[in-house]
């Protein structure tokens, strides 16, 4: 049932997100990317939005209307250092979703409307097998 909730949570989540975030910078300073078995995932759209004391962003792959894989996190913000990322959720093609638990991360930078990081982990399936996550980065703009 939890899983559930957090499925349901990201879709709202990727919905909100979209239709407020900010395209000032024309998609500069924003990436996402991490391998899962070796093969390199990078999110070229994203959308990213701070709201009650959170950075909320979230990761396409293709537009947010014709999506083949999403990823969605929060950071509390201001917060940097290990362990800071939270709720991350990723959504394969074919529409399989994993959540991190646990997800090792480092915050970098979290001012001035940017944060960055690395993170890495378990991806525990919703209704699949676990997969190994690996030299996660992030680097938004929001």
């Amino acid at each position: 049932m939890k899983k559930l909730f957090l499925f349901v949570s990201l879709i709202a989540l990727t919905v909100s997100l979209n239709s407020c975030s900010s395209d000032s910078d024309g998609g500069g300073g924003k990436s996402i990317s991490f391998k899962i078995g070796g093969v390199n995932k990078t999110f070229s759209t994203i959308a990213a939005a701070e709201n009650g004391g959170f950075v909320f962003v979230t990761g396409f792959n293709g537009t947010a209307s014709s999506q083949t894989e999403s990823v969605s996190f929060t950071i509390a913000t201001g917060a940097t250092g290990a362990n800071k990322v939270s709720n991350f959720t990723y959504t394969t093609q074919g529409g399989n979703s994993f959540i991190a638990d646990p997800l090792t991360s480092d915050v970098t930078t979290n001012s001035g409307s940017s944060v960055k990081g690395t993170f890495s982990g378990t991806l525990q399936g919703v209704s699949s097998s676990d997969l190994i996550m690996t030299e996660g980065k992030f680097s938004v703009k929001y």
